[in-house]
């Protein structure tokens, strides 16, 4: 859910953005029955979320918005991810947002 710190972190190639972006709804090995650098794409989405959902602070993270969101804990805080770098934008990118 965390849109737009995957578009982020995908570089400037736009198939690998495409591929980021949609890395949640693509299963499996289905990644293969798209072009190569949407598979990229959708490969780095798989890399960043392993690599956040097993980081120390993010499970940290999860278990404070559990108390008040539960399962949707996640979500939650994908989103306020996504704000926080919204707000900032201007520090971490030359492009407008």
């Amino acid at each position: 859910m965390n849109f737009l710190a995957h578009l982020y972190l995908s570089g400037d190639d736009e198939e690998v953005k495409l591929g980021n972006f949609i890395g949640d709804y693509i299963k499996g090995s289905k990644y293969l029955d798209y072009p190569e650098n949407i598979q990229k794409g959708i490969i780095l989405h798989r890399k960043i979320d392993f690599y956040t959902d097993n980081h120390t602070l993010i499970k940290e993270a999860a278990v404070f918005f559990r108390k008040d969101y539960g399962r949707y804990a996640g979500i939650v805080l994908d989103v306020t991810f996504d704000h926080f770098l919204a707000l900032k934008w201007n520090e971490f990118s030359h492009e407008k947002l």
